[in-house]
């Protein structure tokens, strides 16, 4: 056999050896759930509670159908159409309310220029309108709790300064510009400073 095709075959097995089927191993990876098997988490484990107005995330079915015990009449909800789709969540929120005789409202916040004056106020009114607890909710609490800081700042009175620390437990507070400087910041009206003799 001549010397280069003897080489070629000694290659070609060496390489084969080197493709082998693994063996099957006894150990198995630790399964996770998937998203479809994954036991939902309560909104109300992380709820931030103001008297008889409630901040949360996206509330689970299970939480829907708690809500009357809870004395939760009312949902405000702030997130989007294309959020709430019930591919989307699992369940669909306004049938499932009104089925349980809940009342529902839907004031959309998808961006910066979503939050307004009129959103506020129609939050206001409900509030105002409701007849025990209020629920309101976004997606994990972010929305949700920019719309109660303002509630509580323009309706209770409330600083603006202490209005913003009404947001602490969802991560709002302190401000990022604080976080990253280390310095303690304070946030006040405009007029504020002009009383205490601050330029704009």
């Amino acid at each position: 056999m001549h010397i280069r095709t003897l080489y070629a075959l000694v290659l070609a097995a060496a390489l084969s050896g080197c493709v082998t089927t693994p063996k099957s191993s006894t150990a198995t990876a630790p399964s996770t759930p998937s998203p479809a098997t994954a036991v939902p988490v309560s909104a109300f484990e992380k709820a931030m509670l103001h008297d008889h107005i409630i901040v949360t995330g996206q509330p689970t079915l299970d939480d829907l159908k708690s809500l009357r015990e809870r004395g939760i009449t009312h949902v405000f909800n702030v997130r989007t159409a294309e959020e709430m789709n019930p591919e989307v969540i699992g369940f669909d929120e306004v049938n499932e309310l009104a089925t349980l005789g809940i009342g529902y409202s839907n004031q959309p916040i998808s961006a910066a220029a979503s939050y307004t004056p009129a959103l506020l106020e129609a939050f206001a009114k409900q509030v105002a309108a409701t007849e025990g607890k209020i629920l309101l909710h976004c997606t994990v609490g972010n929305r949700a709790s920019q719309v109660y800081a303002a509630y509580a700042m323009k309706y209770l009175g409330l600083s603006p300064d202490a209005a913003m620390r009404t947001m602490g437990p969802i991560g709002n507070w302190p401000l990022t510009l604080e976080r990253l400087t280390g310095e303690p910041l304070a946030v006040v009206r405009r007029e504020d400073l002009s009383k205490e003799g601050f330029e704009d």
